[in-house]
């Protein structure tokens, strides 16, 4: 499946979350304070020095459902290819 045809099923299925998917350098970062534990991945056009303590820092392919216009999203979850985000993003939030 190809990004374009993933964008599609999501359409079909008259979801108002949409699939992203972009190579960029995300920073692994501690949530602790915010949601009582663990880390999340920040995207580097996203981050804010001294918001965030930075663990670690990895390049790759991000990927997550979005609601454009809105705050709700889901974490993003770092691969090494396109197709392997594309993949998850169909095996685990589009319904058979």
């Amino acid at each position: 499946m190809t990004y374009d045809e993933l964008c599609e099923e999501y359409a079909k299925i008259d979801s108002f979350m949409e699939p992203q998917v972009t190579r960029d350098l995300f920073f692994e970062v501690e949530t602790a304070y915010l949601f009582g534990g663990g880390s999340e991945f920040i995207p580097f056009w996203a981050y804010e020095p001294g918001e965030h303590v930075i663990i670690d820092e990895t390049e790759g392919y991000g990927a997550r459902l979005s609601a454009p216009g809105y705050l709700d999203c889901t974490d993003w979850v770092i691969f090494d290819t396109e197709q392997e985000a594309i993949d998850y993003l169909a095996e685990t939030y589009l319904e058979d």
